[in-house]
């Protein structure tokens, strides 16, 4: 049956265990303590993903500005690295040397853009796992939403969150990408654009409003 925690916990505290949360569990715990200390304000489910996924936003902004700077700079020695590869298309590995040596004359991290992601990946794992489990999202209503735990059945939210991805795409630099991966970067939001239409419009949601917030910041 649907496992609630807090009443699992009266019972006996172990109890409490017997709702998994994946590997990355202990983020996931502080999250839907977000999330219930939210819906105990706002006393919607939806509106508390909603301030839950500004909370989160805040907590990652300067990872996230750390990140497009680092985009940013690379955007800047576009050029050279264009003129580089041209001039040392036979030789990869005078190639990288030569990279590595400009990235670090224009204090440039080429993982800079990646690192601040990669960090915050366990928390949007364990978020999914949260939304995936919470019993208390069952039946639950947001706008024309009936139940947050299920699909879109109007599978709005999730064709809008395609079409933010094309835009994001659009404004992020390909600087260090060569043109094949650059393509296959702008194809990725139709291959995401699948699950999106699978995934619970509960998490379909946090994912429109972070992909909102990324796109203003």
């Amino acid at each position: 049956g649907a496992k609630k925690r807090s009443i699992l916990k009266e019972v006996d505290p172990t109890l409490s265990e017997a709702v998994q949360l994946g590997f990355f569990g202990f983020f996931g715990k502080i999250l839907l303590a977000t999330l219930y200390f939210f819906q105990g304000f706002v006393g919607n489910w939806g509106i508390a993903i909603v301030c839950m996924t500004v909370a989160v936003k805040t907590v990652f902004f300067p990872l996230t500005q750390m990140s497009f700077k680092s985009s940013q700079a690379m955007s800047a020695l576009q050029p050279e690295i264009k003129v580089l590869r041209a001039r040392l298309k036979d030789s990869p590995e005078e190639l990288n040397k030569e990279m590595m040596k400009l990235w670090k004359e224009n204090g440039v991290n080429p993982l800079g853009g990646c690192l601040p992601m990669l960090i915050q990946f366990p928390v949007w794992i364990a978020l999914y796992q949260v939304l995936l489990t919470s019993v208390d999202l069952y039946h639950t209503k947001f706008l024309y939403i009936e139940d947050l735990s299920s699909v879109d059945p109007y599978c709005i939210f999730p064709a809008v969150v395609v079409v933010l991805m094309l835009v994001q795409q659009q404004m992020m630099p390909t600087a260090n990408m060569d043109p094949t991966q650059a393509k296959m970067m702008k194809l990725m939001p139709l291959m995401f654009g699948f699950f999106f239409f699978t995934f619970p419009a509960g998490l379909v949601i946090y994912i429109f409003v972070n992909m909102t917030l990324t796109i203003a910041q």
